[in-house]
């Protein structure tokens, strides 16, 4: 099944997350005491410089990550560790991230790291300079590899019930992988949505004859347009291009299968602000008809349409 990570949007979303951490933090890792409404939460939540992304897979919530930009009443890393004395003085723009939390069983799956990777994004595109993260010991090498180091020794805190590192990124040592995806991200995601798919080869992306409701952008890897009926490969599609665009124009359903060539990252361009923004920007509208045409082109072609026609 594909996955979803975006970030949330609306009360039934945030909740869902507030019941995630309470499965993990307090059922599965025994951290927290349980509470009676079985949710996990504190004031920062309810701050608007708080931002919470989400994992869904198979529409069931079974990851997230809490961001939380630093603001004239702190961030929630500060109740745990002076991180501002390793700050340079001027010029520092810090988020901290935290409530880092994945269900058990979809471990395997490297939700944590692209939990990571649209953090990652959502920091190069605010223009963070610095990262702060009390981190569980468990997840330390892996925050270690987007770019992050220790700042501190282990320390044990009451409220959490276990110990801790904390760990500071600086957003000029964020791992080359990392900085990439954002790069990249930054430049196709031109509605600034923050929520991307991931498929694994030989996943569906698009269906024959369903109306779809969102437009891809392929970030990294490839995906193959077949014909709906006899399956054939008409084209394959790579890194910058969108997918489902011309049923979002045209208000109808899927004209072909698109398959996952391999594990593909895509961009989320949900219909309404795809159509907004073609309507204000002529220049991109034309560009993106260049490249439709140029697609349909390579899809005749390949269909022996043209030749026929000749």
């Amino acid at each position: 099944m594909p996955i979803r990570l975006n970030i949330a949007t609306d009360p039934v979303q945030i909740d869902s997350i507030l019941k995630l951490r309470y499965d993990v933090f307090c059922l599965q890792e025994k951290l927290f005491q349980p509470t009676a409404d079985q949710r996990v939460v504190d004031r920062f939540d309810t701050l608007s410089t708080t931002r919470n992304i989400l994992a869904t897979r198979d529409d069931r919530i079974v990851g997230a990550l809490r961001i939380n930009v630093d603001s004239s009443v702190g961030v929630p890393a500060d109740d745990y560790y002076d991180f501002r004395q390793h700050l340079p003085k001027e010029n520092v723009n810090m988020m901290s991230v935290g409530m880092f939390c994945v269900r058990e069983a979809q471990r395997s799956l490297g939700i944590a790291l692209h939990l990571i990777s649209l953090s990652a994004y959502f920091a190069v595109s605010n223009d963070i300079t610095h990262v702060i993260a009390p981190t569980n010991p468990a997840i330390g090498k892996l925050l270690g590899r987007v770019g992050f180091k220790p700042v501190g020794d282990l320390r044990y805190d009451p409220h959490l019930g276990g110990n801790f590192v904390p760990m500071m990124l600086d957003m000029r040592d964020l791992a080359d992988s990392f900085l990439t995806f954002a790069k990249r991200t930054q430049l196709y995601n031109f509605l600034q949505s923050y929520e991307y798919m991931l498929f694994n080869a030989g996943e569906t992306v698009l269906q024959a004859g369903v109306k779809g409701n969102s437009a891809f952008v392929i970030i990294e890897g490839e995906a193959e347009v077949r014909h709906a009926e006899s399956g054939a490969a008409l084209a394959v599609l790579g890194e910058g291009q969108v997918l489902g665009e011309l049923a979002l124009l045209t208000d109808d359903t899927q004209s072909v299968d698109v398959i996952a060539r391999s594990h593909l990252q895509t961009m989320v361009l949900p219909k309404d602000t795809f159509l907004n923004h073609l309507r204000t920007d002529p220049d991109h509208t034309l560009q993106m008809l260049h490249s439709y045409a140029h697609r349909m082109k390579t899809v005749l072609l390949g269909s022996g349409f043209v030749a026929n026609l000749s």
